[in-house]
């Protein structure tokens, strides 16, 4: 199976797709070599034009499946030197060169290689493919899909998300929140600062409130199995202004929070929500009653909690050579599946430490490993309806 999964990774990573751009062509593509497979498959319509997920089903209807799932966008490359184009695959030193290549069309690849043995094989258990979009922006894709599967009459019983993670199971991993925090001031020239507001001042005092939320997470729930062991948050990029003698108009940054699984990430950006409405706002509107803060979601991806997939990872571990579960602080969309009761675990080709970088690979061997965790879950999966 690993030649024809390699032939399946050269075309998913021809197709560019980027967050930016349309997955559709990719989608439509998975969804006509699938369904020449046998496979039942739904694409489903996302929530802005050119986006799409795709839920491909095989084996009995009557009762809940195990879900396969990645996403099928990418990061950007601009800016990046490559020693190959990111969207032809190249073979080097047993390791498949291009962009998605870890994270995680071959994961993606594996899947839709192994349909054909899924098909043969006469399930007793349900089986399903899923591909979301934007998990690298908004995870809006997951966000549609989960809400599919939540609606459904027999939903999945549980979900496996191939991100890079050298084939171990992953059994936690810290969320994924970003917020964007946009400050209106007043301006007026420097030497008559009483009569203005300055944007870059008052967005500098919400990011020192910020680092003391920081040292009071510290303070709070503590998880040694991850290797930052608290809740963090962190401003990562901020701009405003228009030069040094003008009190600034404008000026926006955004914030993330990574939580500890069980820590709502939305109840942090609540707490700097209120110090700007209760705090900063009300003086600011003294001077002019334009000046405004307003802190938006872009998004709150929760954590994936251990309690809550102890019978999922221990029967997926033995089918990968896995000997002990792992925690990683990276974000996927794995607590989005949780929170509709899927129980989910993370495992897939690869290294999280190529992902997003020039010269993204994934090692032949890992495929051949994925693969043949996928052969064993095949034949796991045609002895009686599983159970967890």
């Amino acid at each position: 199976m690993l030649n024809p999964a390699i032939d399946t990774l050269r075309k998913l990573v021809a197709f560019d797709t980027v967050s930016a751009r349309d997955n559709l062509p990719l989608i439509h593509w998975a969804a006509n070599y699938l369904q020449a497979e046998g496979l039942r498959v739904e694409v489903q319509e996302g929530d802005e034009p050119g986006k799409a997920n795709l839920l491909a089903s095989i084996g009995p209807i009557d009762q809940p499946g195990l879900l396969l799932s990645g996403h099928s966008d990418t990061v950007p490359v601009a800016g990046e030197v490559w020693t190959s184009d990111p969207f032809t695959l190249t073979e080097r030193n047993g390791n498949l060169y291009g962009r998605g290549s870890a994270d995680m069309k071959g994961f993606i690849a594996c899947c839709m290689t192994m349909a054909r043995e899924f098909k043969r094989g006469g399930l007793k258990t349900p089986l399903h493919i899923a591909m979301s979009y934007n998990e690298e922006t908004n995870m809006h894709g997951m966000k549609v899909l989960a809400r599919h599967l939540d609606s459904l009459a027999i939903k999945p019983l549980g979900c496996v998300i191939g991100e890079p993670t050298t084939m171990q199971v992953v059994v936690a991993n810290k969320g994924a929140a970003i917020w964007r925090v946009q400050v209106r001031g007043k301006g007026v020239h420097s030497s008559l600062r009483d009569q203005g507001v300055s944007a870059v001042e008052i967005a500098a005092e919400v990011i020192v409130f910020i680092n003391a939320l920081q040292r009071k997470l510290n303070e709070a729930e503590r998880h040694d199995g991850f290797e930052y062991p608290f809740t963090s948050v962190h401003v990562g990029k901020i701009q405003g202004g228009t030069a040094h003698n003008i009190t600034a108009v404008d000026c926006e940054f955004v914030f993330e929070v990574r939580a500890l699984p069980g820590v709502r990430a939305a109840l942090i950006a609540q707490q700097v929500r209120d110090y700007c409405t209760q705090v900063l706002l009300p003086p600011m509107r003294t001077v002019s009653a334009e000046c405004d803060i307003r802190v938006d979601e872009i998004v709150d991806a929760p954590g994936l909690d251990e309690r809550q997939n102890i019978h999922l990872s221990q029967r997926i571990m033995p089918l990968c050579g896995c000997l002990a579960p792992s925690r990683v602080s990276f974000g996927t969309e794995a607590g989005m599946l949780q929170d509709v009761g899927v129980p989910t675990v993370v495992c897939g080709p690869g290294q999280i430490r190529v992902a997003h970088q020039p010269d993204e690979f994934v090692e032949i061997e890992q495929l051949s490993r994925c693969l043949d965790f996928l052969q064993s879950l095949d034949a796991q999966l045609r002895l009686a309806p599983m159970q967890l």
